[in-house]
């Protein structure tokens, strides 16, 4: 079962983005997801609006090689709990 997190920046990448569904992995590298760098920081802040968060660079900055989507949705599942315990 797909968590939450995931379904929700799926559909982000194909609505937004234009990207095609079967291309998205949990371990999909956003450099695979053929956005540029501008493009690249667009979706975090439309990530970030979704969920209504603000990621931390240190936590994640998605120019760095090697990023996945699995590694995105942990960040937002771990800024969402964070959020509810407060």
């Amino acid at each position: 079962m797909q968590r939450e997190s995931f379904i929700t920046i799926t559909s982000l990448l194909t609505d937004k983005f234009n990207t095609p569904v079967d291309t998205i992995t949990e371990q999909t590298e956003l450099l695979e997801l053929g956005l540029d760098s501008l493009t690249l920081m667009e979706f975090v802040f439309a990530v970030e609006d979704k969920f209504n968060i603000r990621i931390p660079e240190e936590k994640l900055d998605p120019r760095n090689a090697g990023v996945n989507l699995a590694q995105v949705c942990d960040v937002i599942d771990e800024l969402k709990a964070k959020a509810q315990t407060k």
